[in-house]
């Protein structure tokens, strides 16, 4: 027996039918925002993502050389690739672009549960818009996209990494040390980082701050405590919020100051989504505007976006109970003797041809076998196809669920299928 590689899971048809639920909200609700879908490839120049978050990183990666010597990695995420695509290709295009990208990511890190070493990853960029803008419709469309897969119980946590960079009094390489490790909460590494930069007087200062969260009495103490530094990141703050509001989202929504977002390329207003029904590991959203174009060889722009895990979105519904239909097969085609056997065949194409799932006997069992099988694969109906019914145009329809079985006209099988068809989709507000 061959194991599948740690950290990847083999995903059931009832898995996968909650999975396109979710993706199915997500697509439908970047497009009601405008966006539309690009896909960057699945492996990319290790370079990439060298500019974008240092050497460092590449102990997250699956990074491997080709067979020509090439160093290429396995894409951790879609925003590299997407701001690559924009300064390659795009940087002449109308103003703003508005992008999303869905699709499996690979990063090498502990597998826990809800985090896996291949998951799926919901991404939106938007480039060029003005900040205020554009910062508050990327957090609406992040909020309304899970809304719309089903899940309710989210907080979303806003702050502003702009504000620290402007408080913190050395080169940015220092404060993207420094900053790192206050997100990753690592006090040790955080006195160390200070220490070297000679900004040891502030790290009382820095630990108060990021326990700091709540309304807009949160931000006047923030900006109190760093003595009025960044003041207008405290006021885009604000300003955003009260843009929510005209999005018809004005509950769950807090200022954190504990929103860090650590790399180096986030520079104004950070955010993440919560879902407290999952636990310890409950970030199931994270964003912000940052510097990224120039990194990769265009001019600056003002970019913002955020990612969603997928999987966390679709653990996340199934906790809270969202109803998702498992996919229903219409019917199974049951041939009764060798000599309908390539006509069985033609009604199944025919009915196929039609929109309708339609299945059929491939190993010759007898009707009351093929009715079992039926049954267990979740046919709503068995299409007995026998010689006598054929003679005068017809077919037994056995109703599964009911156990009802009539004669029905082979010219009117599909209506009368498609008519009892039920009708599903995703849940969209």
């Amino acid at each position: 027996m061959v194991e599948r590689p740690r950290g990847t899971r083999d995903l059931d048809p009832a898995y996968l039918s909650r999975h396109r639920h979710v993706e199915g909200a997500f697509r439908r609700t970047a497009e009601s925002f405008g966006f539309r879908e690009v896909l960057p490839p699945t492996f990319e120049s290790l370079e990439l993502f060298h500019r974008k978050a240092g050497p460092g990183i590449e102990a997250e990666m699956y990074a491997f050389k080709d067979k020509s010597g090439r160093d290429l990695v396995l894409r951790p995420e879609f925003t590299a690739g997407v701001l690559r695509h924009y300064v390659n290709d795009l940087r002449n295009a109308p103003k703003p672009i508005k992008q999303y990208s869905m699709g499996p990511v690979f990063r090498y890190e502990e597998p826990q549960k809800g985090r896996y070493r291949e998951f799926w990853q919901y991404s939106c960029e938007a480039i060029g818009g003005a900040p205020l803008d554009a910062d508050a419709e990327t957090v609406a469309l992040a909020v309304q996209s899970i809304r719309n897969a089903g899940v309710r119980q989210t907080e979303t946590r806003i702050g502003h990494i702009g504000m620290l960079r402007a408080f913190l009094k050395v080169d940015r390489e220092a404060q993207a040390r420094i900053l790192h490790a206050l997100d990753k909460r690592n006090f040790g590494k955080l006195h160390e980082e200070l220490d070297a930069g000679g900004l040891l007087d502030v790290e009382g200062t820095l630990r108060e701050l990021i326990g700091i969260r709540g309304g807009p009495e949160a931000l006047a103490k923030a900006s109190d405590l760093l003595g009025g530094v960044g003041s207008e990141g405290f006021e885009h703050l604000r300003r955003v919020r009260d843009r929510l509001a005209a999005y018809g989202i004005r509950d769950g929504v807090v200022f954190d100051m504990g929103i860090i977002r650590g790399l180096a390329y986030y520079t104004g207003m950070v955010f993440q989504i919560h879902s407290p029904n999952l636990g310890a590991e409950d970030q199931v959203c994270g964003g912000g505007s940052y510097a990224l174009a120039e990194l990769f060889g265009g001019d600056p722009i003002f970019s913002t976006g955020f990612a969603i895990g997928t999987d966390r979105i679709v653990l996340a519904s199934e906790v809270e109970g969202v109803a998702v239909p498992p996919p229903k097969l219409d019917a199974y085609v049951i041939p009764i003797g060798d000599s309908v056997r390539t006509r069985a065949f033609e009604i199944a194409a025919n009915l196929r041809a039609t929109g309708l799932t339609i299945d059929i006997d491939l190993v010759g069992r007898g009707p009351s076998k093929n009715l079992d099988y039926a049954n267990a694969i979740g046919a709503r109906w068995a299409v007995l196809v026998g010689e006598k019914e054929l003679a005068n145009g017809k077919v037994a329809l056995r109703n599964m669920e009911a156990g009802e079985q009539r004669e029905v006209a082979v010219d009117e099988l599909a209506s009368v299928l498609g008519m009892d068809k039920p009708a599903f989709d995703v849940e969209f507000h």
